[in-house]
């Protein structure tokens, strides 16, 4: 038994190296292949700081908003069961289902100043498409089922039992949510959030449709790192790589923590 258990932990790792370990140390040797003083130099590129203020200012929005509707939905399909929740409990998971360029064509048909809701806000003299406002829609549009989807199942573990036991000795509804609904779902919401931050961090399709793709305007880090590569400037779009790649892996380290303790608050909960 010991030698398959060791030959399939090789090949497990052979196959995570080859996919993952391998390339990712490509991107750190060409991205220092100049020096620090070249690779400090490329990050102050006026181009790429820029994206990392836009792709900074959309998860400021973007997060926050996906978390209070993703936590409010989830009370609502939980604790409110019906059939519009349960279509709603359906509905939230479309955005997982569909290719992120579809995703910007929808926006884009919605809210170009001839789309469905465009045009009125063109009326208004607002434009939405090619503009940061258009980059925080896509974000969240990507990204709206990953906290309801972490939540939901705790809720349902969890039960109303100990808010029930509060609401009959007086507590208020705030008090309630505050004091035990929110406590009993922090590491899942916590979870959620990091899963929220990498996907948005990381989007391309969706954010290059409705952006635009324009240079020091509305471009974000990733679509930066594409433009990069596509005019041959390889060198800063290695950079980029690994500045995201950076993020991305100090994201995975709290998305590890945030997981380790949502599953320790689910068992303790069968306990």
């Amino acid at each position: 038994m010991r030698r398959p258990s060791l030959v399939l932990r090789a090949l497990v790792i052979l196959y995570v190296g080859a996919l993952l370990a391998l390339p990712l140390g490509f991107v750190f040797q060409q991205a220092l292949s100049k020096g620090w003083g070249q690779f400090w130099s490329a990050l102050r590129d006026p181009a790429m700081d820029q994206a990392i203020w836009l792709t900074t200012k959309v998860l400021v929005l973007a997060v926050p908003l996906n978390v209070l509707f993703g936590v409010g939905v989830s009370l609502w399909i939980v604790r409110h069961p019906s059939k519009l929740s349960r279509a709603l409990d359906v509905v939230i998971d479309v955005p997982l289902a569909l290719s992120p360029i579809i995703v910007g064509l929808m926006l884009e048909l919605a809210y170009a100043q001839t789309g469905w809701f465009g045009s009125s806000f063109a009326y208004l003299g607002l434009k939405i498409m090619f503009t940061y406002w258009a980059i925080v829609l896509a974000s969240i549009f990507v990204s709206l089922p990953l906290v309801s989807r972490q939540v939901i199942p705790l809720l349902r573990e969890v039960g109303e039992h100990q808010e029930q036991t509060a609401a009959t000795l007086g507590a208020k509804p705030g008090r309630i949510f505050f004091t035990i609904t929110l406590r009993s779902i922090m590491w899942a919401t916590a979870y959620g959030v990091t899963l929220t931050l990498a996907r948005v961090i990381g989007e391309y399709g969706a954010v290059l449709i409705v952006s635009g793709n324009i240079a020091l305007l509305t471009q974000t880090l990733t679509l930066n790192i594409g433009a990069n590569f596509e005019s041959f400037n390889s060198y800063q779009g290695f950079v980029g790589s690994l500045l995201l790649g950076v993020i991305s892996v100090l994201v995975l380290g709290v998305i590890g923590i945030a997981r380790h303790r949502l599953e320790r608050k689910r068992h303790d909960s069968f306990v």
